[in-house]
């Protein structure tokens, strides 16, 4: 079989590459999935209900893909097909949003397979070619294109699109075969790691109060007595560790034996007279908020009631409670793996790519698209819209050059 563009892999980028480049059918278009069923882990997404985007300009998407370095990178694809682009391909085609509190976009159905169904069926209706259970086994470039051998035989394109995504959730086919081919055809690789991660916690104390949050909290995250980098987001206590969404866009940057130092009560706070008058301990510290059972563990751990006035609790022992409720100490023991990771970091070195059109500048006529590239987004939407601005770039750019 001979195509005009071959994508291999089915998710969300790859749908997106596949609508994009069979828009004026120019050859045939054929998507290779290993699954039996495309958009395994797109299905996953937001818990089953597909945070598809995030609500707002475009532009205050840039600083959201892993540092300021990454901006000039994925301006193009995103400012080509944004998040109002993205709402209005569905809502043309049936589906409608509803836009949370926190800017995230979902479905009103709160299905994620409604999104994906729209993007096959559009993808086909276009004339492309969805072949699942084929399991691309490596890639050649000949003179006329590619040679992709396959469980199923050989095929030959003039344009391939590698949309393979990355390693995270390997259960739903992402078992990094995008870098095995990339690196075939000479690219290299930022190594790639598990990203919007959960950590676990050396001497974690905090296992009974699995499910208690904390809103907002300022994180740094400190390497050999330095500050690495810091944020701000939601924390949530795990039976291991600690989750939330400042954790898990912090953690592309942490390394076992960092530690996290978490502000859960301002500084300011902290004023004179919290510590003074009739109070007890805990009516005190419930000034600044804290769920009650994580602040009786606190003062468990200095040996002291939570009944016990304020004016017999000595100088020190408010002084400890005032440096470790606004600096409290995590040390990293491991972050979690590709199972639990949302997406990888590290892929395909960007300067390797052409980020006007996601075509190879080592390679002609081959394009990079979604996680498989060294782009991974916070979590809230973006790494959906990446998946899809990129998808939509690297197919456009491919059937205009056939």
């Amino acid at each position: 079989m001979n195509g005009g563009v071959c994508i291999i892999g089915a998710g969300t980028s790859g749908l997106a590459a596949g609508i994009a480049s069979t828009k004026y059918l120019r050859g045939t278009v054929c998507i290779f999935e290993r699954n039996a069923e495309s958009g395994r882990k797109f299905l996953l997404s937001g818990s089953g209900q597909c945070n598809v985007t995030h609500a707002g300009p475009i532009a205050d998407f840039l600083n959201h893909y892993g540092g300021t370095k990454k901006v000039r990178f994925v301006k193009p694809a995103l400012f080509a097909f944004d998040n109002i682009a993205v709402m209005r391909f569905f809502e043309q085609r049936g589906v409608s949003f509803l836009k949370r509190e926190d800017g995230k976009i979902f479905p009103k159905s709160l299905k994620s397979q409604d999104l994906l169904n729209v993007l096959i069926t559009e993808f086909r209706g276009q004339g492309g070619i969805l072949q699942t259970e084929t399991v691309v086994k490596n890639v050649s470039k000949v003179d006329a294109g590619f040679l992709l051998a396959t469980n199923r035989g050989e095929f030959r394109a003039k344009k391939l699109i590698l949309a393979t995504g990355g390693q995270s959730y390997p259960s739903t086919g992402s078992q990094g075969d995008g870098f095995r081919f990339a690196v075939q055809q000479g690219h290299r690789l930022v190594k790639p790691k598990p990203a919007l991660t959960p950590i676990i916690v050396r001497n974690y104390s905090f296992a009974d109060l699995s499910g208690i949050s904390f809103w907002s909290a300022n994180i740094e995250v400190h390497r050999n007595s330095k500050r690495l980098t810091s944020g701000q987001g939601d924390i949530l206590l795990t039976h291991r560790g600690l989750s939330g969404p400042g954790i898990l866009n912090l953690s592309r940057n942490m390394e076992p034996g960092d530690e996290l130092r978490v502000t859960l009560a301002e500084p300011k706070k902290f004023v004179p007279n919290i510590f003074s008058g009739k109070k007890t301990l805990k009516n005190a510290l419930q000034h600044f908020g804290l769920a009650e059972r994580f602040l009786m563990q606190i003062l468990k751990s200095f040996s002291v009631t939570p009944d016990q006035p304020v004016a017999e609790t000595n100088r020190e022992t408010r002084k400890k409670l005032e440096s470790i409720l606004t600096s409290y100490p995590f040390v990293i023991e491991s972050l979690g793996g590709w199972n639990e990771a949302m997406v990888t970091s590290g892929g395909v070195i960007l300067e390797e790519v052409n980020r006007q059109t996601m075509e190879s500048r080592i390679v002609p006529g081959l394009y990079f698209c979604g996680e498989l590239l060294d782009i991974d987004g916070d979590t809230g939407g973006y790494n959906i819209q990446f998946a899809l601005s990129s998808g939509f770039l690297a197919g456009n750019s491919s059937q205009n050059c056939l």
